[in-house]
């Protein structure tokens, strides 16, 4: 079947053929999105991050509706119940300050007790470790070095961890170092402690107290679910786990930036111990910012794919930017999926998961390249876009131009096929019942449509002499025809004519003489070659 067709519903093919018309049939599925001409391409989407579990701003939009914490939660973990866990330490990992060395001071003027040796550290001098073949190399410059084991390091006020350009962040317990090819930098933590420093760094601390109280203990029962025993630590510090900014950040210049906040402390007070369970388990709470409005199946039972309208847009409360978002990504961070370091040509979302608007999130996608195609997923789409979720779509210049030019009422109908990329992977198309509209990267999207349409169709489409239109159909200015420019030339039609290319020289000499209005009129033959065949010609 002729690929043009392929996808289109017909009524038969003796009346289509008869009328010159594509019959009107549902739209197909397919989202073909060629990259744009300034190279980048426009997503548009719904909510930040994987969608799993609670919502935060889903939860704060219930608080402030009224909801309880504890609907909140029964909300997005149902089936776990309400129970209790003892202020237990937690072994954190300090993802930022693990690697070959690393700096500790006393945050204030109260002296630090160094494990291993029994040595103080007091206020003003900076104790350096180094990872020094299995062991660790320390010293306090002008004092002493020596090497060590693994070390703890306590102080009643904390341990400063100060990085290369000054600035540092108190921690409260202890923090432990750990030897090895790099080092291991863990803050041994009570759990409550601990909570002081992730509450306000996963949920704005000017949010309301029920929603404070959510994800306090969402985050309670999330560290205690995934805890590693047979490890050197039970969680780490960053969005890999859960976002963790120890006691306070201080500048270069000692002054503190960020400290924990009156009302996180309140909540995680209000809160404290409590936890969600599941067949005599802590839950495996996962929470993101927004689940745009669907929250994602996860690997529990209670982490369920469902309708969450206080995370929809518009259910939202005051100040979230998450539930609808628009970015631009510039084709080329695609590009390293291409096979054999191709450049990408067009992106094709091929699945969805059927749940909410536009389809729902993105779950299958073909990437095509100048070398090939890629399969890809919705998560790797976003990952390599650096996208805020897998909800996403890219504005259809297709869709655009259709709706330009009357919708279902214009021209062109209604829809007779989805969109579809052309055969050379460089650009796409769409069949509607009067015509199709073609987009490329170098021309954008334009109509064609009746004669002009059959003519470019012999002339072998985009991969003709003609290439890709660069107008819609067009009236001439007498009003006796119309006419389509292309890449390569023109079709011109009318009534006494019917639809004949011009190209090359002979367009641009018919140009200078007026065109259709000039002493020749319409063309009447299309450019074949002269019988000798070292020219070339139009009638007109």
């Amino acid at each position: 079947m002729n690929r043009r067709r392929a996808a289109t519903v017909l009524t038969t093919a003796a009346a289509t053929l008869a009328a010159g018309l594509i019959a009107a049939g549902p739209a197909q599925a397919g989202e073909v999105r060629p990259v744009p001409a300034d190279g980048s391409f426009t997503f548009s989407g719904h909510g930040y991050g994987h969608g799993i579990g609670m919502s935060q701003w889903g939860a704060q939009s219930r608080a402030v509706a009224g909801q309880s914490y504890r609907q909140i939660l029964d909300f997005y973990y149902p089936g776990t119940t309400v129970a209790s866990r003892e202020n237990r330490t937690l072994r954190v990992q300090l993802t930022g300050s693990s690697g070959r060395s690393v700096t500790v001071a006393a945050p204030t003027g109260a002296e630090l007790t160094i494990s291993t040796s029994g040595r103080k550290l007091p206020a003003g001098q900076r104790l350096v470790v180094d990872a020094a073949g299995g062991q660790l190399a320390a010293r306090v410059d002008g004092a002493w070095g020596e090497t060590w084991g693994a070390t703890t390091i306590s102080g009643p006020d904390g341990v400063l961890l100060v990085r290369p350009d000054g600035s540092a962040t108190r921690y409260d317990g202890t923090v432990r170092i750990v030897p090895g090819e790099t080092l291991t930098v863990v803050n041994d933590v009570p759990m409550e402690t601990y909570l002081r420093g992730v509450v306000p760094a996963e949920s704005p601390a000017s949010w309301n107290a029920e929603a404070l109280k959510a994800q306090a203990v969402a985050a309670r029962s999330y560290a205690l679910s995934v805890l590693r025993p047979t490890a050197q630590t039970d969680i780490c510090d960053t969005t890999a786990c859960q976002v963790y900014r120890g006691a306070e950040t201080r500048d270069s210049s000692g002054k503190v930036t960020w400290t924990q906040p009156a009302s996180t402390n309140a909540a995680i007070a209000a809160t404290a111990g409590e936890v969600r369970a599941y067949g005599g388990d802590v839950a495996f709470t996962q929470f993101s910012s927004s689940n745009g409005g669907w929250s994602v199946a996860g690997s529990r039972p209670y982490l369920q794919a469902r309708e969450d309208p206080f995370s929809a847009p518009g259910r939202t409360a005051p100040g979230d930017t998450v539930a609808n978002w628009t970015t631009s990504v510039p084709a080329s961070r695609f590009a390293p999926s291409c096979p054999a370091g191709g450049a990408v040509t067009a992106l094709d979302v091929t699945g969805r998961d059927g749940r909410g608007a536009d389809g729902g999130r993105v779950a299958t996608v073909v990437l095509h390249c100048t070398t090939g195609t890629t399969s890809l997923t919705g998560n790797q789409v976003r990952q390599l876009g650096g996208l805020r979720s897998n909800w996403f779509t890219i504005p259809s210049a297709i869709r655009a131009a259709h709706a330009d030019l009357g919708g279902d009422g214009g021209p062109l109908g209604p829809a007779a096929t989805g969109e579809y990329p052309t055969p050379g992977r460089v650009g796409a198309y769409q069949h509607f019942r009067h015509g199709s509209i073609y987009v490329s990267p170098r021309t954008g999207a334009h109509d064609v449509r009746g004669e002009l349409r059959r003519r470019w169709e012999a002339l072998g489409w985009e991969n003709g002499v003609l290439g890709f239109p660069t107008t819609g159909e067009a009236r001439t200015p007498d009003g006796r025809g119309t006419y389509n420019h292309f890449e390569g030339g023109s079709i011109y039609w009318s009534n006494a004519t019917g639809a004949q290319d011009v190209r090359g020289a002979i367009r641009g000499r018919w140009a200078q003489l007026g065109w259709e209005n000039s002493p020749l009129g319409f063309p009447t033959t299309g450019e074949p070659r002269t019988p000798n065949g070292r020219g070339a010609y139009n009638h007109f």
